[in-house]
């Protein structure tokens, strides 16, 4: 299951201390991202070229992974349900091959995911380069086969001219601590599910709040709020808000 980003909050007595996480505005930040335009083409079986454009149900965000450590990054084309992977099969019978690009180096406005032909049984290979600036991503490319088996399927691929922007994590905040308990204000993404969870220790996390963000209330804006009632007998207590498809 793909997590989004995680919102911070923590609380000890009456201090309230809010920690995002957000990435360096000039390094590609990892996360799911929400494709805005761009063209998917598929070439060149019977009838040449078929052009679509983007966003579409099955290809409409983009998770980018990127590791810090080593400059290394991967990138996968998502459905509207941010789980299945775009994939492709150039001809049956045979497996399908998946939109997603291991291995990306990562430049300082760029990341370049490159393979040069592979083994059997189509013989893969892919270029694409993702162009990114502050929460935004433009993606172009093409995967290929250089072995083909039906005359009438297409065995290229390409993407072009696509903008995907960055989806904010889901909002935390407090509103009060009372009596009874810390009155919690979470604000995501209409559709999405929100789990809000708390510890003691920052190790032990526990669900205390789930909240499927409904589109009638604020389709811009969906927000819930949760009173824990059991931060009343604690001095100190964490908070985290993860979303889910």
């Amino acid at each position: 299951m793909l997590k989004n980003k995680i919102t911070w909050l923590a609380v000890t007595s009456a201090l309230v201390v809010s920690i995002h996480s957000a990435g360096a505005q000039s390094e590609a930040a990892s996360g799911l991202y929400q494709i805005i335009s761009g063209t998917y083409s598929a070439c060149c079986g019977i009838g040449g070229a078929l052009d679509s454009s983007l966003p579409n149900e099955s290809q409409r965000f983009v998770r980018l992974t990127v590791d810090p450590q080593s400059d290394v990054a991967t990138m996968t084309f998502l459905g509207k349900d941010t789980q299945t992977v775009l994939s492709i099969v150039p001809c049956p019978p045979g497996d399908p091959i998946n939109f997603s690009f291991d291995y990306g180096l990562v430049f300082s406005n760029r990341i370049v995911f490159h393979v040069d032909p592979g083994g059997p049984p189509y013989r893969m290979y892919w270029n694409y380069t993702a162009s990114n600036s502050a929460h935004r991503l433009r993606i172009d490319g093409t995967l290929g086969t250089l072995q083909g088996f039906c005359v009438d399927v297409p065995d290229r691929f390409s993407h072009s001219n696509v903008v995907a922007e960055l989806v904010p994590p889901p909002r935390l905040s407090i509103t009060g601590v009372s009596s009874s308990g810390a009155r919690l204000f979470l604000q995501g993404h209409a559709g999405l599910t929100n789990v809000i969870e708390a510890s003691t220790d920052l190790v032990t996390w526990v669900g205390v709040s789930t909240n499927v963000m409904d589109y009638s209330l604020c389709p811009i804006c969906p927000f819930a709020i949760f009173e824990d009632s059991a931060s009343t007998n604690l001095t100190r207590r964490f908070y985290r808000a993860i979303e889910f498809p």
